[in-house]
């Protein structure tokens, strides 16, 4: 079985830490020998920035990839001159109106 750790910035304290916002996730497949894990970040803050590596052991050697994070402040974001992502609004099911007759799901 492969192990996988994350790192942040060369650093060998491996992820997610003591840090509440960062959680690290495993699962096995596609393959039935294949083990995929994924790095989350929740409520990404100017101290995540940096270059995550992710680490994978097993017995027939190790593999690396690093990736890098690069956080931006709202005006930086605004000069990139990527559009914003629309906003949504719920609404709870039983406030929808529908024409007689109509089915919806």
């Amino acid at each position: 079985m492969a192990s996988i750790e994350w790192r942040k910035d060369g650093l060998e304290i491996q992820l997610p830490g003591d840090d509440p916002h960062i959680s690290v996730q495993f699962r096995g497949g596609p393959q039935r020998f294949e083990v995929t894990g994924w790095l989350q970040i929740q409520a990404v803050r100017p101290s995540d920035e940096g270059t995550y590596r992710c680490l994978a052991r097993n017995a027939l050697g190790q593999v690396e990839a690093p990736a890098s994070l690069t956080v931006l402040t709202p005006d930086q974001l605004n000069s990139t001159g990527i559009p914003p992502l629309p906003s949504l609004h719920l609404v709870p099911e039983e406030e929808v109106e529908s024409e007689e007759g109509d089915d919806y799901y």
